[in-house]
């Protein structure tokens, strides 16, 4: 098989396909976007559309960026699900090395199209199915890249269910562990300054994985035939990073900027961080580089919502304070399918009260280009009657990154002891009773009553 994709859900979907079919396959990235004039990105969408809503922004200027905020094909140009999925297949082995996140409008597309084509033959010739190349050691490469490059937090539902169609437990604990002894190094949007464009520019995957060289496991076997470290020693010997740098002096950015050394890392730490505590006994994950400085502690009075529509319509009325804790639930796998959590915390993200002083935390799922205080993926969700249901408004939420803790640490405005938190949950509890599923027919109920919770990635179980 070769398997051509380069989007947030398709990309996934592909390796999961090659996993499970254990057929000779080559995943085929399909490439980022261009960048927009003044490096108007589609993540911006959000936050101007709610600025012209509360009329604080004029609707020609949303429609200005609109229009140019896609100038090409290709995946998004910030570090999003798409861009970290092309990431991540590259680094599990499974694409050919330096082929992710290349601008679409390069032949270089057509180069690797029909290389493609020829090694596929060769795996079939050699029998390199993918069970040989998915080991334990190449899911680590994975992590270990998507800690480098600041990844969306989706790769944590992705790449467990993928590592699960070869009989791989891979845990939000390997996640934290991994994340814990490799910094980011990727300076790319959203958080960082640059488009994921430029990321290929300074060398792409195999300029990162350079980086990371002494951490990595380079005796794993990837669709060249050959192992990682075989596969770089040979792009050190080719014009690759000559040519790819060659695009950055057009543009007179030196690639220490796009691409940091590992002194200089752009965060002391991977990108993503994994709390527990009485609010999310099973984990939760916040992009935690992203989340300023001043917010990687905070207790804050919780602001309940029971879907993204009710809790946005609030944030749009100006409803909800600064050191605020919005809790937004009944958006799990079971409950709603996870969907993603963009837009509340965009509008967040673009309210300087709001930006560094108010979170977001939910049992759904974040966009990769979502960015601030937003932890998602708490487990178990609300629909399974996880503490998250629990929470009333009043409550006090504490959020405490470095020590990776989440709960409930007062009632109603007062702060707590533990076992008195305890008790209330209890009793709360007692009175519980899940609400109607939101969705009785089509593909949605089905997954509500089979899914399976968003600390193992949400899989059909």
């Amino acid at each position: 098989m070769v398997l051509i994709s380069g989007n947030d859900k398709s990309v996934p979907a592909h390796l999961m396909a090659i996993a499970r079919c254990n057929l000779p396959a080559i995943h085929l990235p399909g490439g980022t976007q261009l960048n927009g004039p003044d490096f108007v990105t589609s993540d911006q969408m959000w936050a101007l559309g709610a600025a012209v809503q509360r009329g604080e922004a004029p609707r020609e200027e949303l429609e200005r960026a609109q229009a140019v905020a896609c100038p090409t094909c290709g995946a998004c140009q910030f570090m999003g699900s798409a861009s970290t999925g092309q990431i991540l297949a590259e680094a599990l082995g499974l694409a050919l090395p330096d082929s992710a996140l290349i601008p679409v409008p390069l032949t270089r597309h057509l180069r690797f199209a029909r290389l493609v084509g020829k090694q596929v033959l060769k795996l079939i010739a050699e029998d390199i199915t993918p069970r040989r190349i998915l080991t334990r050691e190449a899911f680590e490469n994975a992590i270990m890249l998507h800690a480098a490059v600041g990844g969306s937090t989706n790769a944590l539902l992705h790449l467990p269910v993928i590592a699960r169609e070869v009989g791989i437990d891979l845990t939000l604990d390997d996640f934290d562990r991994i994340h814990r002894r490799v910094p980011v190094l990727a300076n790319a949007k959203t958080t960082g300054r640059y488009p994921v464009e430029y990321l290929w520019y300074a060398g792409g995957v195999p300029a990162v994985m350079l980086e990371l060289r002494d951490l990595l496991h380079l005796d794993c076997l990837t669709v060249t035939g050959r192992t990682l470290g075989e596969n770089l020693a040979d792009i050190e010997r080719s014009g690759f990073f000559a040519e790819t740098r060659g695009y950055l002096s057009n543009m007179h950015v030196a690639r220490d900027e796009v691409l940091r050394p590992r002194a200089n890392a752009f965060g002391p730490e991977g990108g993503v961080a994994v709390l527990r505590g009485n609010l999310a006994p099973s984990g939760a994950v916040v992009k935690y580089f992203s989340v300023p400085d001043e917010m990687h502690v905070h207790t804050g009075p919780a602001r309940v919502f029971d879907s993204e529509d009710s809790a946005t319509e609030a944030l749009l009325a100006r409803r909800v304070k600064p050191g605020d804790v919005v809790i937004i639930r009944y958006e799990g796998p079971r409950a709603n399918g996870m969907p993603e959590m963009y837009f509340a915390t965009a509008i967040i993200a673009a309210d300087p009260s709001l930006n560094t002083t108010t979170a977001v935390v939910t049992d759904g799922r974040y966009s990769g280009a979502a960015k601030g205080p937003a932890v998602g993926h708490v487990s178990p969700e609300a629909a399974e009657g996880g503490p998250i249901a629990l929470v009333e408004e009043g409550d006090l939420i504490e959020i405490h990154i470095p020590e990776r803790r989440l709960g409930v640490v007062g009632i109603q405005g007062q702060r707590c002891s533990p076992e008195a938190v305890d008790q209330v949950l209890r009793q709360r509890r007692a009175n519980w009773n899940a609400p109607p599923a939101r969705h009785t027919s089509g593909i949605l109920s089905l997954f509500s009553r089979v899914a399976g919770g968003a600390d193992i990635g949400a899989p059909l179980t």
